[in-house]
Formats: structure tokens, sequence, C-alpha cells
């Protein structure tokens, strides 16, 4: 990563710090860009799922989230709407959106997921810590993730999108 005199930030292809998921309950994602880096105006991630991936209904009270599909197909609950996203769909979920993502089909999906402001993002690194020490295991019932999600003004709604 490089950072330029004028505030801009250079990652080549590749780089990022990784944050293991199951692929299931949390994605395999690649931090891009932090809370920690630049102003904390926005996160980016990549991510990329299998099948069936899909996290429960939930909602960020502080950060619109936004998608945008590069891979695969994605179905998206955005409040009391369903709609397909394709490769080149960009979903963005305003702020207080009840919301929940799936993968759909037979293909993985890779995907660029987006905060603004950054923040929620945090939630992932401390999932993936929390899993790495449970042997790279995500346990959707360890209340320390429902406290995780309240400290990174999330609050989970619902189960996932069938």
């Amino acid at each position: 990563m490089s950072y330029l005199p004028n505030g801009a930030i250079v990652l080549p292809a590749g780089d990022g710090l990784p944050i293991p998921g199951d692929g299931l309950l949390i994605p395999n994602l690649v931090g891009k860009v932090t809370a920690d880096q630049g102003s904390g105006s926005i996160a980016v991630m990549e991510g990329t799922a299998e099948p069936g991936f899909g996290p429960p209904l939930h909602i960020h009270h502080s950060s619109e989230e936004l998608f945008y599909v590069l891979q695969g197909q994605m179905d998206f609950q955005i409040g009391d709407q369903r709609v397909s996203a394709r490769p080149g769909t960009l979903v963005m979920v305003p702020r207080g959106t009840a919301h929940a993502p799936r993968v759909v089909g037979r293909e993985r999906a890779r995907f660029l997921v987006m905060f603004a402001p950054a923040g929620p993002d945090g939630l992932f690194y401390e999932i993936a810590a929390l899993a790495q020490e449970n042997g790279g295991v995500i346990n959707d019932n360890d209340s320390r993730i429902e406290a995780l999600a309240v400290k990174y003004d999330t609050e989970h709604v619902g189960p996932p999108l069938q």
C-alpha cells in the first residue's frame, strides 16, 4: 500500500488485510481501505462467498452499506423489497434499513462491500479474531458476536434470507 503526499491511497492488486471467514455466516474478506486509514469516511473490502452464504437480517444504524457484485449472483432483502444482483450491479443500503445479502445459484460470488462512514468493518476483523481463538470456527451462537455487533452499531433483526 502506498500513501501519497496528498493523502491518496494506492493499493496494488492482490494487496490488503485478509479477514478470514467461513464463507457461510461471514464471507472471506480482504480489507482494502479500513476505518483507520484515510479520514475514516469510507471502508472498502473485497469478499468471496459460496452459494448459500447469507448473514442474518441486520441494520447498520450509523453507516450506509454498498455492495458491488463482481462475479456470481446475489439476492438482497432491503427493507420489504427483494432484489437480484448479477455482476456489475451496485446495491446501496441506507443507514437504518434492515437488509441481508445471499449468494444464489451455483457459482461463488465475488463482491466489494463499502461502508460510509467506516466503522462497521471493524466487526468483521473482530469476529475473525474470535474465530481464530476457536480454531477457525465461527459459532453464530457465541454471545460475544452479538456484543460486537452492538459495539459497531449493528443490530440483528431476523434470520438469513432464504
